[in-house]
């Protein structure tokens, strides 16, 4: 199968060797003046995120980055310009919280008071030590106390460079990195050619973080959001559920956990899937989840105790047209569920996960964060599920030609086992993260393997359509 854009760690990313180059976003005006003090508040889960990070005794990194080629010799100036450019169009990655004692203080700079301060690090013939110093730099710089809490990073090879960037969480989504290759080389390449590119605008962040603060403060401990979760939390003994088996690790574990990435349909089968999927009365992420639900049935004991398949899912809040393209952190949470009998077959699961999913949908829009404060106990995720379509994301057909590839920073946590399956025009892939324990890698190792198997049996009509 052709690869293109993947959803991996730095590990699992082919990292070319070449020289290395830093370039890091700096106000012009060093001065505190420069920075003007800005009323709009953090999002919830900014302020979650920040003002927890420095707690943990050992944070791990949360960091989101992209990587991808940029054609032929590398002209700096244009890559400059480009991306000051990029950085002018969302307002987010000018601005910076300060903690005052009583919350988050947000400054902003104005369109054009930043610059790129460049340094060059050395040349590397180790494609893997490369990959472990880019690591060492973006798990180092782009933390959430800091601005910027970003940085680039290019490598220079004989015949192209490979631009890297890494952001941290508080400020970007998944989207929002894969949407930043697009629009950083349309950027350059018009820059390259004297030219002013005129992309169209977008929505800032902070207003959007300002208006979702504002609403989720008329929500209350009655709101039908609040009471579903407080329901769902009670039905798993007060904390989210685990995965379907058992991935038991030493609370105290300090080792970062395992990523994986696994193939689960090619284009053309992926397309049948999603034709099934719509003749069942669902989308193709219903249909993913009755795949889902079905091989938790088979994992043993924890999915038959329940009778129903539950997990966390995050959903994008960009819910008007002007947040479409917009750089920052459009994601809610929410609780999702629906009851798993033996003699369910597909389409009687697809049209259960839809109901499922219409209902997950709207509990995203309220903050989990916000629902925390109103349950008075946190809602810590430990099997989460999340599912996106990057078709149609700009750029998306020339990812391939690009080598273009988003990554995640590693991850410290005994528990948590998170899922991304991801469709592009080239099929659908799952990229796993869990706990470092034999009894983990071997129970999500199966659970794929048995997602796989029933999607292909779905697919070539095995499936009973019950």
């Amino acid at each position: 199968m052709r690869k293109h854009v993947e959803f991996t760690d730095m590990a699992g990313l082919s990292v070319r060797p070449g020289t290395l180059t830093v370039w890091r976003p700096v106000a012009v005006d060093a001065h505190p003046a420069s920075w003007r003090a800005d009323a709009r508040p953090a999002s919830h889960a900014q302020e979650a995120h920040v003002t927890q990070w420095p707690a943990a005794p050992r944070p791990s990194p949360s960091w989101i980055a992209t990587a991808f080629e940029l054609p032929g010799p590398l002209s700096t100036e244009a890559l400059e310009t480009a991306l000051l450019l990029w950085i002018d169009r969302h307002e987010t990655l000018r601005s910076h919280f300060v903690p005052d004692g009583t919350g988050l203080r947000r400054t902003t700079l104005a369109p054009g008071a930043a610059a790129i301060r460049r340094s060059a690090v050395g040349t590397y013939l180790s494609g893997d030590v490369l990959a472990h110093r880019i690591e060492e730099l973006f798990d180092r710089e782009a933390v959430p106390p800091a601005w910027p809490s970003y940085l680039f990073a290019t490598v220079t090879h004989p015949e192209a460079t490979t631009l890297y960037l890494g952001c941290d969480h508080s400020n970007v989504d998944g989207y929002s990195m894969a949407l930043a290759a697009y629009e950083i080389r349309r950027l350059y390449e018009a820059a390259l050619h004297g030219m002013r590119l005129e992309l169209a605008e977008v929505g800032s962040f902070p207003d959007f973080a300002a208006r979702e603060r504002q609403a989720a403060e008329l929500v209350g401990s009655d709101h039908e959001t609040v009471v579903r979760w407080r329901e769902f939390m009670a039905a798993t003994g007060g904390r989210t559920p685990d995965f379907p088996a058992p991935v038991e690790a030493d609370d105290a574990s300090s080792s970062p956990q395992h990523n994986g990435l696994e193939w689960l349909l090619d284009a053309d089968e992926a397309a049948a899937f999603g034709a099934l999927c719509r003749r069942s009365g669902g989308s193709f992420c219903a249909g993913l989840l009755a795949c889902l639900a079905m091989a938790a049935d088979v994992q043993g004991e924890v999915a038959r105790r329940r009778g129903s398949f539950s997990t966390l899912m995050p959903f994008h809040t960009r819910n008007q047209a002007q947040w479409t393209w917009s750089v920052g952190w459009y994601v809610g949470l929410a609780p999702l569920q629906f009851a798993v009998r033996p003699e369910d077959g597909f389409a009687s699961l697809t049209g259960r996960a839809t109901a499922a999913l219409q209902e997950a949908r709207r509990m995203a829009e309220v903050p989990v964060t916000r629902v925390t404060e109103l349950l008075g106990a946190p809602v810590e995720p430990r099997f989460v599920v999340s599912y996106m379509d990057f078709r149609h994301v700009p750029g998306a057909r020339q990812w391939a030609d690009w080598k273009a590839a988003m990554v995640r920073s590693h991850r410290i946590h005994p528990h948590e086992v998170y899922l991304w399956i991801n469709r592009t025009h080239e099929g659908a892939y799952v990229s796993f993260r869990h706990p470092r324990t034999e009894q983990a890698e071997k129970a999500v190792l199966r659970y794929v393997e048995d997602v796989r198997r029933i999607m292909a049996d779905v697919v070539g009509g095995q499936e009973a359509a019950a």
